[in-house]
Formats: structure tokens, sequence, C-alpha cells
């Protein structure tokens, strides 16, 4: 064979190489818009050509037949300052096994005039009745709302809703009880400084889970049960049995005399990535579905 043929020869291998490795790309990592209007399940995709790498979101599921809809106990706001305002509503479940492992919502503020101002779009999660310390649901709060003017009224909506169902208690041994337990608890008015009154509190992990994210609300009332004040906060990576100290402070007086204070503590138990991995061996906790 002469040289010239034995160049011809490996250039053809090279060729067939290089085709044979863009034809494996292709198959292996295909563009997007292929994937994404398939009509299959394709690695990246939440649901059939929906969420995840795909532009399109999934439609949240229908409710379930044998659970209850989420109700609104209550809503209410609070000036907290000039331009700043804490509005709080308060979320009924009382299904026992099933939750939302995502809601939206969104406060509708109404001025003085009656025109209505939307906040942005938030996204919270609704614990089943049987994994909160009550069955009186979740307190959802927007603290430190800058709205420029005086608000006359409130509504709120909710929006896609993802039912999840815990189907076998015993995968959480804590079923039934309170998951994370806040204690120690006071308030005190600040003689000096910025701040003009703060809570304080401990959390603590009564589960056998680890946790990478805890919230925390507080929402304080009057003699007549209105809300004078709420607050939010987050804790991260809480271990089993373990828990911290957190504060949450106001800058401005409230408008009534506090007569009790109500605390709260949740964890979003529906969603996988929020269990810690333990020992660093890899290995994650199930959550039944």
């Amino acid at each position: 064979m002469s040289k010239g043929q034995r160049l011809i020869k490996q250039s053809m291998i090279l060729a067939i190489f290089i085709t044979s490795l863009i034809m494996l790309y292709k198959i292996l990592f295909p563009p997007v818009i292929e994937i994404c209007f398939n009509s299959l399940l394709d690695l990246g995709e939440e649901k059939i050509d929906c969420g995840g790498i795909c532009a399109k979101k999934c439609p949240p599921p229908l409710m379930p037949p044998d659970a209850s809809d989420i109700s609104l106990k209550f809503i209410d706001y609070v000036q907290d300052g000039e331009g700043s305002y804490d509005l709080v509503a308060r979320i009924s479940n009382s299904n026992v096994s099933w939750g939302l492992s995502s809601l939206g919502y969104r406060f509708q503020i109404f001025d003085e005039n009656g025109n209505l101002t939307n906040s942005e779009d938030r996204e919270t999660y609704i614990m089943p009745s049987g994994f909160i310390k009550d069955e009186t649901g979740k307190y959802v709060i927007y603290d430190n709302f800058k709205y420029e003017g005086e608000i006359s009224d409130i509504k709120i909506q909710l929006f896609d809703y993802v039912w999840n169902e815990i189907k076998d208690s015993r995968e959480l041994l804590d079923y039934n009880v309170e998951i994370i337990q806040i204690k120690n608890t006071y308030g005190e008015f600040v003689e000096e400084g910025p701040e003009q009154y703060y809570v304080y509190g401990e959390t603590k992990n009564n589960s056998r889970y680890s946790f990478y994210n805890v919230d925390i609300a507080v929402v304080v009332f009057d003699e007549n049960d209105d809300v004078i004040g709420a607050g939010i906060t987050e804790q991260a990576t809480m271990a089993s049995g373990d828990g911290w100290e957190f504060r949450i402070f106001w800058l401005n007086e409230f408008k009534n005399e506090i007569d009790h204070i109500d605390y709260e503590a949740q964890t979003n138990i529906f969603n996988g990535f929020n269990f810690m991995k333990e020992y660093g061996t890899g290995e994650s906790y199930s959550i039944p579905r």
C-alpha cells in the first residue's frame, strides 16, 4: 500500500470515528427542543415535556378525591414603620396525611382608593395536620412589605397546588408529633439601639432526621387577637436532636399592647432535598409518596 493510499485510509477511518462521535453525542444529548416536544419523559424533565429543562411549566395535579381543601383561617396586616407593612395569613389544613409540597401565593393590596396592587408571587408548603403541633395550619408572612401609601384592605390568592400524601407513617417515626419544637421563648423591649422589640427562642429537632432548612414564624397579637407584629426567619443545617437560637426584631413601636405571641417552626418533609445526608457516605432518606 502506497503512502497516499495509507493517508486516504486513515482519513476515512478518522471521518468515520468523528461521525460516530457526533451521532453518539446527539443520541445522548439531544437538543432541548426535541426533548420537550417528543411526548416522552426524558432526563431533565419533571413530567412529560414540561418542567426541568423545558420552558413549559408542569400543571399542578388535581386535588385528591379523598382530601379536604385547605382554607384561609384569617388574614391581617399591620404597619411597621413608614412605607413598610407586615402581611400575614393563616392557612388551615385538616388532612392528616395529605399536604402541599408547593403552593403559590400572592397578597393583594388595596389602597385607600380601592385600587388593587399586587406583590410578587411567592411559594410555600403546607404540611399534613399530623406533622404539626396543632391542626390550625401554617402562617404565611410577608414582612417588611414596602408600600408607599395607606393600605385599606388585603386579600390573598393561592395557586399552583402540588398535593402529596404520606402513605406510610412508619417511614417517619415522628408522625403526629411536633417535629421542630420551639422552647425557652421570651420577648423584650430594647432600651438602647435601633430596635424597639425583639423575641427570642430556641429550636429543637425532635425527629431522627436532619434538615437543611427550618422556617420560623412569629406573630404578635393584642388582647383583641389583632396582629400587631409578624416576622419570619430561617435556620439551616439542623441535625437530629440539635437546635439553634433565634431572634426576630421590630424597629417600630407596636400600635397596641402585647397580649400573646405565637411561635411556629416547620420544615418541608415532602422535599427530598431538604433531608441532609448523614455520615458522608452518600445515603439519603426516602420520603413516602
